[in-house]
């Protein structure tokens, strides 16, 4: 490989200095070389160089281009060192400014994956053989993931998707500002780097793009029925096998299958609030996720009701080509400051993805660490804490931090109680900040109103008595969360499951269920992520589990399995045990993580570090066959 120096100079400037240095390891062989380098002091989230000074990155950046020069011309010879699990132990505590802990470098190790040997391995696994035929229904992230893991395995397989293309989630939600909000170099299959990422937190075209490119490189698409959707699936306990009612766009579809995996996630079915004149309404009216291919924005008068993750994107988009917009706001949001949130990635860093041997593993590690478990110990509920509108000393430090932000945005002092939330700080799912939204709430055609919408009339919305005009109401009000399997009749012997459970389901690790046998759900209840991590990370922690579990079925020779009903409730147990000390069922607290007794039912408690040990190997003393 030959790397041209000057390319290589100009790239560095654009790199994070202590991944380069850590680098520096894998050209030399010598991991001493990281006690001479300079020593970035603590790692922050979205802080990606150490806190470096000028100096230090200077030194760093000569010390890398001649060692990498070096090797390069000698590159024939030999290859780059690859370290002992010690040493990368070691590079990690250098990368973050601290000691990672044995328990969390091999979590880390597996996920970076430095020589992606398990990938590998994988690909060459085609020899595994089952009878076992599996239904997936749906083709969004965790959907595709199973595809190419089953696939990888040697298991019978198809897909079933409503819509006629896949992604899911980034199919749908189309509308203005769409973006993820988890870093890109993170938010993607720990086996599949995309180096080319336009943005540091990427917009809904590009992400649909990465993920049909995955769709199609691992051949997922010979297993795909397009414009099918799964109506209704009953178990029969005599022959062992689902019982699938479907529809596509020719007619009903009658079939059986061994093993079901539910990847419909959490947030597939919109949620309108109902309202009083709602059918009244003359104009526009749609939810985010069903925006209209017409313009129904340009020049016109518009309400946007909620003001949750949608709306937040949404608002600045759109505010400009609106002759107004009404906001409706319920709460106020909690705002992490990102200045980058809307960023590029310039093309020095992806020269150095694409390029530089290892750097993308190790700045995938940089991203995930800081936004893993750390967190998550500030979100306890101290019982002696006396503040009501914080938990504890952290939050109530974060409070300030973010408000300070927040305060430092705002002109217009009568935004002020409007837009500071009196909630604590992580009660709800936090939002990424580069000033757009407070930035749009101040244009001279927007309106923020701190109320719900309840009454709807054929030209508008009434508010506080008085009919506000509008051609367009925008519903920005979330998904049904807590109707698992939604529109879906699941019965696994016991009834449908949400007739069943209502808003209060049961599970095991949200992955499989003592009711429903022969069936797997990845995304389930209690595994979305609302402290740390990326909710891909999960659903590969799941997916790694339930190919664990079908592997021990085949080599056993078993045809049914089903989760113990003491060993769901035990962890059913610890899972609430868990939430209740937690801020997300805080008394000043209302969110979609809750059902309608303010439990929470959607969102995990664990550490990401808890869930990867329980979900690494099937373990069959939990189930019954």
């Amino acid at each position: 490989m030959n790397i041209n120096k000057q390319t290589l100079s100009n790239a560095l400037d654009s790199a994070s200095f202590p991944v380069i240095a850590a680098l520096m390891v894998h050209f030399t062989g010598d991991i001493s070389i990281l006690n001479k380098l300079p020593q970035p002091s603590q790692v922050v989230l979205g802080e990606t160089q150490g806190f470096l000074s000028a100096k230090d990155k200077k030194i760093i950046k000569e010390f890398a281009l001649n060692e990498i020069e070096k090797f390069f011309k000698h590159s024939q010879k030999k290859d780059l060192y690859i370290p002992s699990d010690d040493e990368l132990n070691t590079m990690m505590n250098y990368i973050v400014g601290e000691v990672v802990s044995p328990d969390y470098a091999s979590m880390m190790l597996q996920e970076i994956n430095i020589n992606l040997v398990n990938n590998k391995q994988l690909k060459e696994s085609n020899n595994f053989q089952s009878d076992l035929e599996v239904l997936i229904i749906g083709a969004g992230m965790s959907g595709i993931l199973a595809g190419i893991r089953l696939a990888e395995l040697g298991i019978k397989f198809k897909i079933y998707e409503k819509n006629i293309s896949v992604g899911g989630t980034w199919y749908e939600n189309k509308y203005p500002g769409s973006r993820v909000d988890i870093a890109n170099h993170f938010y993607s299959y720990s086996f599949e780097e995309n180096h080319q990422w336009s943005e540091h937190f990427s917009q809904q075209p590009e992400l649909l793009e990465y993920f049909e490119k995955c769709f199609y490189k691992y051949g997922i698409e010979k297993n795909t029925y397009f414009e099918t959707e799964v109506i209704s699936a009953t178990f029969d306990e005599l022959t062992n096998l689902w019982s699938v009612t479907s529809q596509n766009k020719h007619n009903q579809i009658q079939e059986k299958t061994n093993i079901i995996i539910s990847c419909v996630g959490q947030l597939n079915q919109p949620h309108v609030p109902d309202i009083n004149g709602f059918d009244d309404f003359q104009g526009d009216v749609f939810h985010s996720s069903q925006w209209p291919d017409y313009d129904a924005i340009s020049k016109k008068k518009v309400a946007l009701v909620g003001s949750g993750a949608s709306a937040f994107q949404i608002a600045p988009s759109i505010a400009e080509s609106c002759k107004e917009l009404t906001i409706f706001q319920r709460s106020p949001p909690w705002m992490f400051p990102n200045p980058i949130y809307h960023d590029e990635v310039d093309q020095g860093k992806k020269w150095l993805l694409a390029n530089l041997p290892f750097y993308a593993r190790w700045y995938r590690f940089l991203l995930f660490y800081p936004g893993s478990d750390q967190l998550l110990d500030s979100l306890f509920i101290d019982p002696g804490w006396k503040e009501d509108h914080s938990i504890n000393k952290d939050n109530d430090l974060m409070r300030e931090l973010f408000t300070e932000a927040m305060m430092s945005q705002i002109s217009d002092e009568s935004l002020i109680e409007k837009v500071i939330p009196k909630y604590p700080p992580f009660g709800k799912r936090m939002l990424q900040d580069n000033g757009a939204w407070l930035k749009a709430l101040h244009l001279p055609n927007v309106n923020l109103l701190t109320e719900g919408v309840t009454d709807m009339s054929t030209k508008g919305i009434i508010s506080s008595g008085k009919e506000i005009e509008l051609d367009t109401i925008i519903f920005a009000t979330g998904f049904k969360a807590q109707e698992f399997f939604c529109p879906m009749k699941i019965d696994g012997g016991f009834g449908d499951f949400n007739k069943t459970y209502k808003d209060s389901p049961k599970s095991y690790l949200g992955i499989t269920f003592s009711t429903m046998p022969n069936f797997f759900a990845m995304y389930g209840p209690g595994t979305n992520l609302a402290h740390a991590g990326s909710i891909i990370f999960n659903s590969e922690c799941q997916i790694n589990y339930i190919c664990s579990a079908i592997e021990y079925l085949t080599n056993n020779n078993l045809k049914k399995f089903k989760v113990k009903r003491h060993i769901e409730q035990q962890y059913q147990d610890k899972f609430e045990s868990r939430h209740n000390k937690m801020v997300w069922e805080h008394e000043k607290v209302s969110s979609w993580y809750q059902n309608s007794s303010g439990k929470v039912v959607t969102t995990s408690p664990w550490k990401l570090l808890e869930y990867w040990n329980w979900t690494k190997k099937f373990n069959e003393n939990d189930y019954e066959f």
